[in-house]
């Protein structure tokens, strides 16, 4: 089999599925430097093809955002455009 790649991409290896349970399991090899408990969505092409990619965090979900007191912030820094408006940017339309 002959294989291209573009120029920022590279080959770890070929690799076969095996059954686990009523799933197919496909192993990614650790030079791959994919963290256990990384997340991936996949999507079949029109070509037929599969392509597994990387499903970025959700600060909101995984407890970035947990020990942020968003009340303090509100107090300190004003909850932007919530203030009664002063001066000339006041306008009528």
């Amino acid at each position: 089999m002959i294989l291209t790649k573009k120029r920022s991409e590279r080959v770890l290896g070929e690799f076969s599925t095996r059954k686990t349970g009523n799933s197919l399991t496909l192993t990614v090899p650790k030079a791959a430097g994919v963290p256990a408990g990384k997340r991936f969505v996949l999507v079949a092409k029109d070509d037929g093809t599969l392509e597994y990619r990387a499903v970025h965090g959700n600060p909101w979900l995984d407890g970035e955002y947990d020990d942020i007191d968003f009340r303090a912030e509100l107090n300190d820094v004003g909850n932007y455009g919530q203030q009664s408006p002063i001066g000339k940017e006041r306008v009528d339309w």
